[in-house]
């Protein structure tokens, strides 16, 4: 029996939220997952209907009408403008275009990075994260040629967001090493002042973006690269040529679009992030988010999960960040984070 390249030995599929691992049926409140909890929009629904006319047709492997709105909406040429099955379809072609022999990742970040790297067998080097905070000097310090650093910014799970002054260090130091920095932008809607990174330059650098957080679509596969036009082109070089359907492609171009619903919906996590920590503080638990999730160390994560479910309410466990003893939990509705908020008060002991 043939067996499978030596790369994919040891390798774990990533796990996510949003999985309810139980015989629960119904009733649950999902805060494991990061979306934005007044969506979808009404005009997604109005997208697919469109997009139903043209499923009988191959869907544009160029994704040119979106391209073209997502170049004209950030200002770059439609060139340097990459639409991918979503972010996690994105981090595979960096990994096949780019990655050589090391990845350099914070310690708590998102898994996927990992996964691409040992897929095409590079080494990881995690660089320490000091109070769960991202330092941009220490991944400075660890910085070679032909290193692919991995950044979610903000970070998932801890919520941090570096700023301008931070990223642009980072970047700096990129192209002194001739390392790649690739900028994983899957939650910045949910920033506050967040700055256009797009106008850094790309020449050592990729920001990946999704579209399906901030308009809670995860079922709609979409995201975009922004980068150099060598870059990109180096990139569609291995993408799947119909990785993006059709249904995709018109939500996409209908979300890009947007303003209303982003601008409403922000000022309503917004506020639900402040009577969250709010109340979080008379708990004694001081926690602070630049994103819409929290990271709150209760002790043991997998017992709180466990309890917390049985409520109907699910968190993120995550042992898989490599934080056993922490729980990530979104912000929701204002009626479901105070369910939160109640199930939690329980455990002040324990928290």
């Amino acid at each position: 029996m043939i067996k499978p390249r030596t790369q994919l030995h040891g390798l774990e599929i990533c796990e996510h939220g949003g999985k309810v691992e139980s015989d629960k049926k119904g009733g649950v409140i999902d805060f494991s997952a990061n979306l934005n909890p007044y969506g979808p929009p009404d005009f997604v629904y109005d997208a697919i209907k469109e997009a139903m006319a043209e499923i009988s047709l191959y869907p544009d492997t160029e994704s040119r009408e979106l391209r073209e709105k997502i170049s004209k909406k950030i200002g770059c040429e439609e060139e340097e403008v990459l639409v991918g099955a979503g972010v996690s379809e994105l981090i595979q072609l960096v990994a096949t275009s780019f990655v050589k022999n090391r990845v350099l990742l914070p310690k708590h970040t998102y898994g996927e990075y990992e996964v691409a790297a040992k897929m095409m067998g590079a080494k990881i080097k995690r660089v320490e994260m000091p109070g769960l905070r991202v330092y941009p000097e220490l991944i400075e310090e660890e910085m070679e040629k032909d290193d692919v650093v991995f950044i979610c910014n903000p970070n998932n799970p801890t919520g941090q967001y570096l700023g301008k002054k931070e990223l642009e260090r980072i970047m700096e130091e990129a192209e002194k090493a001739d390392a790649l920095l690739v900028v994983d932008e899957a939650y910045v809607d949910f920033v506050r002042n967040a700055f256009p990174s797009h106008d850094f330059s790309t020449r050592n650098m990729i920001i990946l973006r999704s579209l399906t957080k901030s308009f809670a679509i995860p079922g709609v596969r979409i995201g975009y690269a922004i980068s150099s036009t060598e870059i990109i082109s180096a990139m569609r070089k291995v993408k799947a040529p119909w990785s993006v359907d059709v249904l995709a492609q018109k939500v996409g171009e209908a979300a890009i679009e947007d303003a209303a619903f982003l601008a409403e919906t922000m000022k309503k996590i917004e506020r639900s992030k402040g009577r969250m920590e709010t109340r979080l503080r008379a708990l004694n638990l001081h926690i602070h988010s630049d994103a819409n999730f929290y990271i709150l160390d209760v002790g043991k994560a997998k017992e709180v999960k466990r309890e917390l479910l049985t409520q109907g309410l699910l968190v993120r466990d995550c042992t898989s960040f490599g934080l056993p003893s922490h729980i990530r939990f979104s912000v929701r509705t204002e009626e479901e984070n105070e369910r939160l908020m109640d199930a939690l008060a329980v455990f002040p002991g324990d928290l």
